[in-house]
């Protein structure tokens, strides 16, 4: 999908608290994007930092924006109010290899934020849900008050399997608690199952850990690497894994192909 370098402003229509530090924006205007790819948004006087659009790729209208606050541009953008405009510039990156999907099991896991790129994923793929087998989301968050996009997580539970977990869970009927590897441990998962993952870093260790000794193939376990990107445009270089650039040969690798990098 092309894209430049050049930043267009969007106008905010809606803004909604979705946990106690992250904020979901609806921006006013077509953007074409596939699930995966990220943004670079711009904020004067504070600078840039990277997103992923995480709303329905098929809506034309507007399209959705989370932003948690936990960076000087990031605490900024998160007090824009509905009538402010925010510059953005991209899409960037390769996304998930959806057509890799098709006709398989496939495997989602998302870690705290590691959902949010993840939720035009499975929205197009329940769109086209008769064209995959079986499909299980494995979620997990901090605690419950963590916990994004539960209205989704709630409605997706009846299409899908759904294992929903909190490392420590509150006043919720909807998690269990524990962490993100406990379901994996119990999952069934034929050898040709296909895994997406996202979220931090130790997560995906331990979680490739487990799918490796279920036999799942390393060309089958396709990971976002969203979280190191900076500038988004190759120029910084501060998104290395090995000789790959998260921002021009990702987000998304298979594992075959930066596992070997990841250590140096």
């Amino acid at each position: 999908m092309k894209s430049d370098f050049k930043f267009k402003e969007y106008e905010i229509i809606k803004k909604e608290e979705i946990n106690s530090d992250i904020v979901l924006f609806e921006l006013k205007g077509k953007f074409n994007f596939s699930p995966g790819q990220f943004v670079q948004i711009l904020l004067d006087h504070y600078g840039e930092a990277t997103f992923a659009p995480c709303s329905d790729t098929n809506n034309k209208k507007t399209f959705q924006i989370a932003v948690r606050a936990c960076g000087n541009v990031s605490k900024q953008i998160v007090k824009l109010l509905p009538g402010n405009k925010i510059k953005i510039r991209g899409p960037y990156g390769n996304g998930w290899p959806i057509a890799k999907l098709l006709g398989k099991n496939v495997l989602i896991i998302a870690g705290g934020m590691g959902l949010v790129p993840m939720r035009p994923l499975i929205i197009e793929m329940l769109r086209y849900k008769e064209e995959f087998k079986k499909i299980n989301l494995v979620s997990a968050f901090k605690t419950d008050a963590y916990i994004i996009f539960k209205d989704d997580l709630q409605a997706w539970s009846k299409k899908i399997n759904l294992d929903l977990y909190c490392e420590n869970v509150g006043h919720t009927d909807i998690a269990k608690k524990g962490m993100i590897t406990e379901p994996l441990k119990d999952l069934k998962l034929d050898k040709n199952t296909v895994v997406v993952i996202c979220g931090p870093e130790v997560m995906l260790k331990f979680c490739n850990e487990i799918l490796l000794k279920k036999g799942i193939k390393k060309e089958n376990i396709y990971i976002s690497f969203e979280r190191r990107m900076e500038c988004g445009i190759g120029l910084c270089q501060h998104c290395n894994i090995g000789k790959y650039l998260v921002c021009k040969d990702g987000p998304v690798f298979p594992l075959n192909k930066i596992e070997k990098e990841l250590s140096k």
